[in-house]
């Protein structure tokens, strides 16, 4: 987490802060909460359904080991017709 805020200072300060994609709040000097933007959020949701997809998991790893194959484009429309 790039920016952390007392909370005095989130208080004073979180119409601006909310404009940040993440931040975290913290208490005595230990954190204890974290604000996460409605669109990262999102993303978090979607990283997880995919890695709860095993089609996915196993194109992950293909790719990560370089085994994925790759067609251009083109060859796409080529099929359609």
């Amino acid at each position: 987490m790039a920016d952390t805020f007392t909370v005095s200072e989130a208080q004073a300060n979180l119409p601006k802060l909310v404009k940040q994609d993440s931040f975290a709040i913290s208490r005595h000097g230990k954190v204890v909460g974290v604000y996460l933007s409605k669109e990262r959020i999102e993303a978090l949701v979607e990283t997880v359904e995919l890695l709860g997809d095993e089609d996915f998991l196993r194109a992950l790893k293909d790719y990560k080991s370089g085994r994925m194959k790759f067609k251009d484009v083109s060859a796409l429309d080529e099929n359609q017709s």
